[in-house]
């Protein structure tokens, strides 16, 4: 063993025990004639730099241990990869732009719908911007299924080190059995690290695609707030040819539309991150796979951890209770998206020569899984797609043809009322179903009126102080 290998290996252990400690170690290890560089399969870096950078990447795991997930790195790593080529402020001119096609879109959302604005802010975002505002939102959606994969993945790295640690020798000394005893919350922190690296990298890459605070179909901003986030928007706009303020109109009031109807109906956001969380909170993890996966490459390079546990991990089957989760939520998602495309076409057909352009341009971004549907894909095993939202603006189209914006509105006042998946199915027929089901419930309040006044089920020629023989009744005094 030569002095550099000799002095890395310490290094090593001073800087994660600290001096004391460390020095117990190894002179334990000396004692009994223990070659750590032997014991650690080579692992150690010969260049100081490459062993500086190790030990700060050490370091960092052992202290960031903060839930299933390192949200300081996810957050860090996103943040970075959204900046890019740069993230410039948005000069006061474009934000005043912006600010004022969402006013605008909220007038013309006035004139096709009884549901009432949001009272928050209008917003121009740069893509940090969109991050900051809607991590808490992704915290709630990816944390359930991250309690389960991290503890997967650490007790595989844990299995993986004590393997590779004992590998040769025999009883360990009581310094380094104490130093193995720590791997577990070390390992613990490194999954955490690994979640955090992988979702960084995702909610970075959605940053660039995002277009506001809703566009995606789901509820991301807070406070009935609608944003745009300005660099994207132009971005957009730049690949069709039609005139990008008409566009960035457009994407106001699809963006207004979506924030109005989550304002306005207060159970509709907790059902849609409920049936979200139901789903994560069941995953399994396939243990062999990961098992596999994390085998192939050096527990400490969190970077190849995280790509040879992408979308390896996920049992695929579904559990009974995940499918009605799924099923719901695509739903509650179709009713969404297919509401917003009637009140945005009402709204905007005076307005935008090209509205039904741009609304196919929508549609087709929708069956071709946007990028809200890939980032769930890879982080929690979740294939996110409203397919019935043709149908659902179908469906709202006929209930106000037929019976106006305010019943179709109303439509929303509680969970119990909103269309059902089979609904959805046939929108042609779901005033029919509705009549004959409220004629149902009718004969059933009537029959349970007549209970109550004593006079349900009598026979013909019968009066209610009768009873069955004819005779007068005693009980009724």
């Amino acid at each position: 063993m030569s002095e550099h290998e000799s002095s890395g290996w310490e290094e090593m252990l001073r800087g994660i025990l600290g001096p004391e400690a460390a020095e117990e170690i190894i002179r334990a290890m000396h004692q009994q004639g223990i070659d750590p560089t032997t014991m650690l399969g080579g692992m150690l870096p010969s260049n100081p730099v490459e062993m500086q950078s190790m030990m700060a990447q050490m370091r960092y795991i052992l202290d960031s241990n903060d839930g299933p997930i390192n949200w300081k790195m996810a957050h860090d790593i996103a943040h970075q990869k959204a900046w890019g080529a740069g993230d410039p402020q948005i000069s006061a001119a474009e934000g005043q732009r912006i600010r004022q096609a969402l006013q605008v879109a909220d007038l013309w959302l006035d004139a096709v719908t009884e549901l009432e604005p949001g009272q928050g802010t209008r917003n121009a975002w740069r893509r940090t911007d969109w991050l900051d505002e809607t991590l808490d939102v992704w915290k709630q959606m990816v944390e359930p299924v991250a309690v389960n994969a991290s503890r997967a993945l650490s007790e595989t790295l844990a299995a993986q080190m004590d393997e590779m640690t004992n590998a040769g020798i025999g009883e360990l000394p009581p310094g380094l059995a104490n130093l193995m005893g720590q791997a577990k919350p070390m390992m613990e922190n490194m999954a955490a690290v690994v979640f955090g690296s992988q979702i960084g990298q995702a909610l970075g890459g959605l940053a660039h695609e995002a277009l506001g605070s809703t566009d995606v179909g789901l509820p991301l901003g807070e406070n009935s707030m609608t944003a745009l986030v300005a660099p994207n928007i132009d971005a957009f706009a730049d690949g069709f040819d039609i005139p990008a303020d008409e566009v960035n109109q457009f994407l106001a009031l699809r963006e207004v539309a979506h924030a109005r109807l989550f304002a306005s109906v207060p159970w509709l956001r907790p059902e849609i991150l409920g049936a979200i969380q139901r789903y994560s909170a069941e995953i399994r993890i396939d243990t062999d796979a990961m098992r596999d996966a994390a085998s192939s490459v050096d527990p400490m390079d969190t970077e190849a951890l995280q790509n040879a546990l992408s979308g390896q991990i996920f049992n695929a089957e579904p559990t009974e209770s995940q499918s009605k989760a799924l099923e719901k939520l695509e739903t509650l998602l179709a009713l969404v998206e297919g509401w917003v495309d009637t009140v945005t076409h009402n709204a905007g057909r005076a307005y935008l020569p090209h509205l039904d352009q741009l609304q196919e341009i929508m549609r087709r971004r929708r069956i071709h899984g946007g990028p809200a549907e890939q980032l769930l894909a890879s982080l929690i095993g979740l294939q996110l797609r409203p397919r019935q939202a043709r149908n659902a603006a179908e469906l709202w189209r006929i209930v106000s043809d037929q019976q106006g914006v305010s019943e179709r509105d109303a439509l929303w006042s509680h969970p119990d009322l909103a269309p059902t998946g089979d609904e959805l199915a046939e929108p042609t027929q779901f005033l029919e179903r509705r009549a004959e089901q409220a004629d149902h419930d009718a004969e059933i309040d009537a029959a349970l009126d007549q209970m109550l006044d004593g006079t349900l089920g009598w026979a013909d020629g019968l009066e209610p102080g009768q009873d069955s023989e004819g005779d007068a009744r005693t009980d009724l005094d």
